[in-house]
């Protein structure tokens, strides 16, 4: 607790850290700050593990972040927004480095750090979060990265352009594949578990006019 202690104090608090002085994994570290953090330092965060499709694996939050849920409650097995740094991560140009970003939801702003797993496959990402007033504590805090979620409003993310829909509704069928991980009902929508506007786009990346 003193290095944490004296990193909060610099305003530099990082996961990287714990990683390096431990020697044990980033999700690891992840969990072990995430409970001093909240116990010992007085802020409340957010965590998850999920996927490049977005699908949570893992999540926890105390700081009030909204995750994607089914009608039950469970968050295991939902995708998450789009625009949250969580998957924005996987579109950056250094993908394998921390990737910083603040996101305005309905739920208030949010500072998250993701850091993409490089030996694990398929590719994991493990997010730690939480919400902008800490921000200040946390290393990374001085970011261009900025995005604005709406989830689960379905014009945030969840439905395709109006282009792309006139494009290709009707045209595609597409088939989501299981997730052997989680036994959950997968999420509502035409095509149950797909991410229609991903399904679009690459069509439209890959057809002739």
């Amino acid at each position: 607790m003193p290095f944490l202690q004296e990193a909060k104090a610099a305003a530099d608090l990082s996961v990287d850290d714990l990683l390096e002085v431990h020697h044990t994994s980033y999700e690891m570290a992840a969990h072990r700050f995430t409970n001093l953090a909240t116990r010992h330092l007085d802020i409340p965060v957010h965590f998850l593990r999920s996927d490049e499709d977005g699908v949570i694996w893992k999540a926890y939050e105390n700081d009030g972040v909204a995750f994607p849920a089914d009608g039950r409650g469970a968050i295991e097995g939902q995708r998450l927004c789009r625009r949250w740094g969580t998957r924005q991560a996987f579109d950056s140009a250094e993908k394998f480095s921390l990737h910083h970003q603040y996101t305005d939801t309905p739920a208030g702003m949010f500072f998250c750090s993701t850091y993409v797993e490089s030996g694990r496959a398929p590719l994991h990402a493990v997010t730690v979060g939480t919400a902008f007033a800490n921000a200040r504590w946390f290393r990374g805090r001085i970011t261009r990265h900025r995005a604005e979620s709406r989830c689960p409003d379905g014009r945030c993310c969840q439905r395709p352009s109006a282009q792309l829909e006139a494009r290709w509704q009707g045209r595609a069928w597409p088939s989501a594949q299981a997730h052997s991980h989680v036994l959950a009902v997968l999420p509502a929508g035409a095509f149950p578990g797909v991410d229609l506007p991903d399904v679009y786009e690459f069509l439209d990346r890959h057809t002739r006019d």
